[in-house]
């Protein structure tokens, strides 16, 4: 699987806190996807990264930072 490095060190991270290696993190997810029929295990991968941070992130109401909106 080739994945950018910050993605590596993101699964390396997230098998930290949840107590497993990196290879064991892997080889679940990838258990879990093969029930979805998914193409890509590497775009599956970054997606699941982050989704695990966005959950692990704390919400605040007040966005950080100003957001850009097209005119019409």
């Amino acid at each position: 699987m080739r994945l950018e490095a910050a993605f590596w060190d993101a699964l390396a991270e997230i098998a930290r806190r949840e107590g497993l290696t990196v290879s064991k993190l892997c080889t679940r997810l990838a258990s879990q996807l093969d029930a979805q029929d998914i193409d890509s295990f590497s775009s599956a991968v970054r997606v699941y990264v982050m989704e695990y941070f966005r959950a692990a992130t704390p919400r605040s109401e007040a966005p950080c930072c100003e957001v850009a909106v097209a005119a019409e």
